[in-house]
C-alpha cells in the first residue's frame, strides 16, 4: 500500500519550523524563541489555523516525531534540514526542544506588534492580498497609480468580489489599523511590500469601497 507520510516532514507546520530554526542559525540576529512566538501567534491568531492545527498538536507531534525518528525512512533533505536546524544538538532531542518551547509560548500572552515587530515572512501570510495587488501600481503596465488601482479593484468583478476584494480589503483595513503612522510601518512590512505605504494602501481600500458602491 502506498503511503503519503513524506508530507509530515516536508510540508506543513514541521518543516515550517525547521525553515524558522535554519534561518536563525544563518542569521545571529534572529532569535529562535522569537520566531517561535510569531509562529504561535500566527496560529492563535487564525480561526482557521487554530482549529485546524493548534500549537498543542504541534508540540504533540513533534514529540511524536523525536520518540520514533527514522531518519532512513524520512524524505530526501529532511536529515539535512534538520540537522543544520539543530546544530550540535542530536535530531531527536531538537524535536523534543522545540516541542518544549513552543508549549513555554503558548502559556503566554501574545506579544504585540510593538513587543514583537512583524516579520517579513509573517507580513506575507498576513497581508498576502495587498503583495499580490503590486502588478496594478508598481508594473509600470499603467500610465498613473489611479488607473492601475481602478483597473487592479475592477478585476475580480463580478463573480469574485465578494471573496477576493473583500477579503482584500480586510487585509488593507488592519494594516491600517495595526500600522496607524509611518514609525510604525516595521521593516518586516517593508521588506515583504516595499511599495507600501499608508497613503497608498488607504487609496486601494477607498477605491474598493467606491467599487462596492457603485457596482454592488
Amino acid at each position: 500500500m502506498t503511503t503519503y507520510t513524506g508530507a509530515v516532514f516536508n510540508n506543513g507546520a514541521i518543516s515550517r519550523l525547521l525553515d524558522l530554526a535554519v534561518a536563525c542559525r544563518r542569521d545571529s540576529a534572529s532569535a529562535l524563541e522569537d520566531e517561535l512566538a510569531r509562529f504561535c501567534r500566527t496560529i492563535r491568531n487564525s480561526p482557521e489555523a487554530d482549529w485546524a492545527m493548534p500549537v498543542a498538536a504541534v508540540s504533540a507531534l513533534l514529540d511524536l516525531l523525536s520518540d520514533q525518528l527514522e531518519p532512513e525512512r524520512t524524505p530526501t533533505g529532511f536529515s539535512e534540514k534538520l540537522a543544520e536546524a539543530a546544530g550540535n544538538i542530536p535530531g531527536p532531542e531538537f524535536l523534543r526542544l522545540l516541542s518544549g518551547l513552543l508549549r513555554l509560548q503558548e502559556q503566554e500572552p501574545l506579544p504585540d506588534f510593538e513587543e514583537l515587530p512583524m516579520a517579513a515572512w509573517e507580513a506575507g501570510l498576513k497581508f498576502g492580498r495587498i503583495a499580490q495587488f503590486w502588478w496594478w501600481v508598481d508594473s509600470g503596465e499603467y500610465e498613473d497609480f489611479d488607473e492601475g488601482v481602478r483597473e487592479g479593484v475592477a478585476s475580480e468583478h463580478p463573480n469574485h468580489c465578494h471573496q477576493d476584494m473583500s477579503a482584500l480589503a480586510a487585509e488593507l483595513q488592519q494594516a491600517l489599523l495595526l500600522f496607524p503612522t509611518s514609525q510604525a510601518w516595521g521593516a518586516g512590512l517593508v521588506e515583504a511590500i516595499p511599495w507600501a505605504s499608508k497613503p497608498v494602501l488607504q487609496a486601494i481600500l477607498n477605491a474598493i469601497h467606491v467599487h462596492f458602491e457603485e457596482q454592488h
